[in-house]
């Protein structure tokens, strides 16, 4: 049987050899699967460790943490668990069979071998096994090619209703394709057509997209994913906006979102704030590059979120000497407060709003250079009402 070698064998205390150590000397039959398989097959140092057991993955986690002393978290309703240590993430779930009741909807799982665990996974690349038990350690489970197709970068579906059962997968197809610079396969991209075609994907929850989403722009080429969901008709984009994205850093996935319809995302407040702020960013630019004036440069950025005001000098360059100024402005101290008006006798209300944003514009644009002088001003102004 071929033997796969681990990229972190020569690691004498590493999590990885811990937790070969414990299975091996246990009487779990467990397996190294998925992402962990392909990655070092790739060369690629593995991030997670993906362990399936044929048995119950929480008792064996629970045991297992024991050893490794991290925090563990159970989900009871999957039979799976997660230990988090200083090091790694360690996930172990049941091997298990699906069943998916409708298109789109999450699917009915029972306990199963590590067999059947492989045949319900997404993509040959990920349907491959080691064993990390005693009596069989390192034989390697491949029943779809998995290896072959990783040594011709290649994506090919498991099954003809894949994406129509999960259409995640379909995202999670064009991640791959674009982290490793692979090519999916004739028919896949068939399959991944047929399914937009029925319009497969909206039938997920927001939710569901909308973590989806979040890991794409987590990842390095995030902008090539974009393309392809663009490509094929999933959410499409402008060209000129795509292009756009890598100029703003963090917040590009906001742009995105404001290009595409996300209605059902749940989204939080600010997330929506700072989409409306960038889907107008052209605007704002314009009237930043149109005005000099202290005051105008203040009324224009102080709404915006923090991040859109950060990304601005990134997106034109010639605007950062103004933000700056604007920020030296946040910082400035008024020479008029709100008590100093109701000494006064002016009382709270929409002219005693009006008066304090004035009296600071004034001082930002330097037409009032003291203290001293815009408690007169704003006399003579009362003396004049």
């Amino acid at each position: 049987m071929t033997k796969l070698r681990s990229s972190e064998k020569r690691q004498k205390k590493s999590v990885l050899n811990k937790t070969i150590d414990f299975f091996v000397k246990s009487r779990y039959h467990a397996y190294l699967v998925g992402g962990y398989v392909r990655d070092t097959t790739l060369g690629i140092p593995p991030l997670d460790i993906d362990i399936v057991v044929e048995g119950d993955a929480i008792k064996a986690a629970t045991q297992l943490n024991a050893k490794l002393k991290g925090k563990i978290h159970k989900y009871r309703e999957f039979g799976t668990a997660s230990i988090m240590t200083k090091d790694k993430r360690i996930d172990l779930a049941s091997a298990r069979e699906e069943k998916y009741p409708s298109p789109a909807k999450l699917p009915h799982v029972r306990p199963s071998t590590i067999t059947k665990d492989l045949n319900r996974r997404d993509f040959t690349i990920n349907a491959i096994a080691m064993s990390i038990s005693k009596e069989n350690f390192g034989e390697i489970f491949d029943p779809f090619g998995g290896l072959e197709d990783i040594k011709k970068g290649t994506i090919k579906v498991l099954h003809k209703n894949s994406f129509i059962d999960d259409p995640t997968r379909i995202f999670r197809a064009l991640r791959y394709k674009n982290r490793f610079n692979f090519k999916i396969e004739k028919k896949t991209k068939t399959l991944i057509k047929e399914a937009v075609a029925k319009k497969i994907v909206g039938r997920l929850t927001g939710q569901r997209i909308l973590n989806e989403i979040r890991l794409i722009f987590e990842e390095d080429k995030y902008q090539g994913i974009v393309r392809d969901i663009s490509d094929y008709n999933i959410f499409k984009i402008k060209n000129k906006d795509l292009e756009f994205l890598p100029q703003l850093g963090a917040i590009s996935i906001y742009l995105y979102f404001s290009k595409i319809n996300t209605k059902y995302f749940p989204l939080k407040n600010y997330e929506r704030k700072i989409m409306k702020e960038l889907d107008k960013i052209d605007i704002t630019i314009s009237k930043l590059e149109k005005t000099s004036k202290r005051s105008n440069i203040y009324k224009i950025l102080s709404p915006l979120s923090e991040d859109v005001i950060n990304a601005l000098p990134y997106l034109s360059p010639r605007l950062r000497k103004k933000i700056e100024l604007f920020q030296k402005s946040r910082k400035m101290k008024s020479y008029v407060t709100g008590n100093d008006l109701k000494r006064l006798g002016i009382k709270p209300g929409r002219r005693f709003k009006y008066l304090l944003k004035k009296m600071h514009y004034l001082q930002l644009d330097g037409e009032i250079p003291s203290r001293k002088k815009a408690l007169r001003y704003l006399k003579n102004l009362k003396g004049n009402a």
